[in-house]
């Protein structure tokens, strides 16, 4: 399975689970080891925009990497329309099914709905890696490049 990350040049070649243990997310609190990624490089860039406040501030250049992880690999899934109606604006009720999974350390991966594109039956989702399964090892860097945003996503209004 390819896995996509759009990171920072300092941080690209890192596959600690870093992220998670300093900062909460979408779907885990701080103090656990997690990797946010997407099926497509088309989403990761999308879910990094959004948080994207001033255009001024991003440095020059990103880093598009791409993880594989194997075939083999078991992997959770959290389907859209399996999730209460407010999942979208009520991060407690992501968080909490983020925090169970990884805490109960079931399997490496988990597919989650992107809020941003809350589309069901799409390959196009988000992916999280939980650093403290054993299998997180057998997921590899395989490539790591330039990645610079289109102006244009930042010419409206």
């Amino acid at each position: 399975m390819e896995l996509w990350r759009l990171s920072d040049a300092d941080h690209a070649e890192r596959f600690d689970g870093g992220y998670g243990l300093v900062c909460e997310g979408r779907w885990n609190g701080r103090g656990r080891p997690v990797t946010y990624c997407s099926t497509g490089p088309a989403l990761c860039v999308l879910e990094k925009l959004v948080h994207i406040d001033d255009p001024a501030l991003l440095p020059d250049e990103m880093m598009l990497v791409r993880y594989d992880a194997p075939d083999d690999m078991a992997v959770g899934d959290v389907p859209v329309d399996g999730l209460p109606a407010l999942w979208r604006t009520d991060r407690a009720v992501t968080m909490g099914i983020g925090n169970g999974w990884l805490d109960g350390i079931s399997t490496c991966l988990l597919r989650v709905p992107s809020v941003v594109v809350p589309v069901r039956d799409t390959r196009d989702r988000n992916v999280i890696i939980n650093h403290r399964h054993a299998a997180a090892s057998r997921i590899t860097i395989s490539r790591i490049e330039t990645f610079r945003y289109d102006p244009r996503l930042f010419a409206f209004g």
